[in-house]
């Protein structure tokens, strides 16, 4: 490794400089939200509790427990999916005790409600076939073309070939279409959808003047605020507005917390977009908000999102973000004088072999030394990873190794080329070779540094050695020893 202490204080100042961040006013409101949100939250438990105890012990006719469980079933939306999901079947057990069939159609719109939010779409679409095949009255045509239209979004933005994406692309806007055709004019579902729909053909400022038109009535309510709050942020977002679309997130993200919501999406687009500024303690913060709260609701789809998404920072990192960089600092240095002397001390021993007894034992613990010190570095080029976008590793690792990319072609057939994107530095393949480089080999790790698949890893060092000189074998301990 040819790391400089010149080129270790490049990197730390370079650490220090994208963690640097001015204190944004805008977050005042609602970093004191989410201060105030557990007490909040336990507020509104304790009267799901109430409902839920006198539901346990009032005489009602089957019929009123009935619509009670829809009652405890809305309350619950976006608060504890587990409880959500047992009202639903509570209420398809009343209907097949009353055989009556708007109730079970409703009560199975309710359960697959459910099953979407936790990422069950193939259940939900099988459940929504099931009920499509009998006639469904016009009262719950909405709430089942909702369910449709809401599907198929989250299934579009899962697909994986564009075949399916532009099937279910054609599905949402069916049902987009459908929503409309049965809402009322100035409902607004019916209000929200059209402005979705217009955003979808990219008509962004109609979008935004129907959301505003119907932000300015009387009948908005908390819960709404914060719904067209995050579409007008989504809509700034295609703009390429950034302040606009902080500002609403910053909206939505407060009017969860006052409405007790546990299933966030402003709030973790948010931390993404203060992540990337350098904000890193509200972007952990909110981070970590976020996940606690899906987790206690039970919002498995969004557990999942927000850990396989967004990198989370440690509590113990926060709480000692200098130190560590000034830790990483000293590390780094180590690594480079301890690779010195270890050479030279080869040197040494090849002259002085009379005294090999000596010598190799404190090889051995030189040796020593150098693999604990390459454990640690292991731990804190990961660290460092979690803390930066790729781009940043791209301009530190190239600052240290400025020739990397011709060293590395010097090694491949001439017709093999390295494709780099105009605003990119490093291409994956380049990326995961300079860890290589790094001593990181373990396709795990890489994978998980670079936040890529681990087929994606597997494919990259295959196709690379594949385009190597000479021995293929011996490619990547060549990238090891550039």
């Amino acid at each position: 490794m040819r790391l400089s202490v010149k080129h270790s204080i490049g990197l730390v100042c370079l650490l220090l400089l994208t963690s640097c961040h001015d204190q944004d006013e805008s977050l005042r409101p609602l970093d004191a939200l989410i201060n105030t949100h557990q007490a909040v939250q336990a507020q509104h438990q304790t009267r799901l509790d109430s409902m839920q105890a006198a539901y346990q012990c009032t005489q009602m006719t089957d019929e009123e427990r009935f619509e009670y469980c829809g009652l405890l079933f809305d309350k619950y939306r976006s608060f504890n999916l587990t409880s959500q999901y047992a009202y639903a079947q509570e209420r398809i057990d009343i209907a097949s005790r009353l055989a009556n069939k708007d109730y079970r159609c409703i009560a199975q719109l309710n359960r697959v409600e459910v099953l979407m939010r936790s990422g069950m779409y193939h259940e939900a679409v099988l459940c929504l076939d099931s009920i499509a095949a009998s006639p469904i009255a016009s009262d719950y045509q909405p709430y089942y073309f909702h369910l449709r239209r809401t599907l198929y979004g989250l299934m579009e933005d899962f697909a994986i070939t564009e075949v399916e994406k532009k099937r279910y692309l054609r599905l949402t806007q069916d049902y987009r279409d459908s929503i409309i055709r049965v809402e009322p004019e100035g409902s607004f579902v019916g209000e929200l959808v059209r402005a979705d729909g217009l955003y979808a053909d990219g008509l962004y400022d109609e979008a935004l003047s129907l959301l505003e038109q119907y932000e300015s009535t009387d009948s908005i309510l908390e819960e709404q605020v914060g719904i067209v709050a995050i579409t007008k942020a989504q809509i700034y977002r295609a703009l390429g507005n950034q302040e606009e679309e902080k500002r609403y997130l910053i909206i939505s993200a407060c009017s969860d917390m006052r409405s007790a919501c546990r299933e966030y999406i402003a709030l973790r687009e948010l931390a993404f977009m203060l992540y990337e500024e350098g904000d890193i303690d509200h972007a952990y913060r909110y981070m970590r908000t976020a996940i606690e709260d899906a987790q206690a609701g039970h919002m498995r789809g969004r557990s999942v999102e927000i850990s396989t998404i967004y990198p989370i920072v440690e509590k113990a990192y926060l709480r000692q973000e200098a130190t560590h960089k000034r830790m990483l600092y000293g590390l780094i240095a180590s690594i480079a004088l301890l690779a010195g002397m270890l050479s030279l001390f080869l040197i040494y021993s090849a002259r002085k072999r009379k005294q090999l007894a000596s010598l190799n034992e404190l090889l051995r613990e030189s040796n020593s030394q150098l693999q604990q010190s390459n454990r640690i570095k292991t731990v804190y080029i990961g660290r460092y990873m979690k803390m930066t976008t790729l781009s940043d590793f791209d301009d530190a690792f190239l600052e240290l190794f400025p020739d990397f990319i011709d060293r590395v072609r010097d090694l491949l057939v001439p017709e093999a080329e390295l494709h780099i994107k105009p605003k990119e530095r490093l291409n994956t393949d380049l990326r995961v070779l300079a860890l290589i480089h790094l001593g990181i080999t373990d396709s795990k790790q890489i994978a998980s540094f670079l936040r890529y698949s681990l087929p994606t890893i597997y494919n990259s060092r295959t196709r690379m050695r594949n385009l190597a000189k000479g021995n293929r074998d011996e490619f990547e301990q060549k990238i090891a020893t550039l």
